[in-house]
């Protein structure tokens, strides 16, 4: 009779023990998703004057006269380091290329805006289209895995709103 209730004494351990050890592996995945950095860009809208002027506006960034940049965020828990940052048109050609050494968590970079870009911009607006040909390549590693991350964003243009002076647009940044 000791023997049986020895018996079920120590399958009830072993059945306890396997529920901690998921338990802590549960816990331990979570960790390790908190530390993986998730980047971004803000809320950029473009105003097109009557008179065919193109301007950019972020919304996080106030009393600034002149906005030609983007602001990438870091929005997760981990610090991205070595951060490629490549401007294409038609997925082929390189139009800008940045070298970022570290974004630590909760922090951005401001990314500047060169010529050929608002060209694409107006040339996309003109054409009453709403998908770009521009896209932006983010490639990074982090420490939670060591390996290369890679994320595809297509700017795509969203009609904001419309006054009698100024069209308002949305430009907005999907994974693909």
């Amino acid at each position: 009779m000791i023997s049986i209730i020895s018996a079920i004494g120590s399958l009830g351990t072993f059945i306890m023990a396997l529920f901690y050890f998921v338990s802590v592996s549960i816990q331990l995945y979570q960790m390790k998703l908190g530390f993986i950095p998730a980047l971004g860009f803000n809320q950029v809208l473009l105003k097109l004057d009557k008179d065919g002027t193109l301007t950019m506006k972020n919304m996080t960034i106030h009393n600034s006269d002149h906005e030609d940049y983007l602001k990438l965020y870091n929005l997760g828990g981990g610090a991205a380091k070595t951060i490629n940052i490549t401007i294409l048109l038609d997925d082929e050609k390189i139009v800008q290329e940045k070298l970022l050494n570290i974004l630590p968590s909760k922090e951005s970079y401001l990314l500047p805006i060169n010529a050929e870009v608002f060209e694409e911009l107006e040339s996309t607006i003109q054409n009453n289209g709403y998908e770009s040909n521009l896209n932006i390549k983010l490639s990074y590693y982090h420490n939670v895995s060591r390996k290369q991350q890679e994320i595809l964003l297509v700017a795509k243009l969203d009609e904001f709103n419309m006054y009698e002076k100024e069209k308002v647009y949305e430009l907005q940044f999907i994974n693909q």
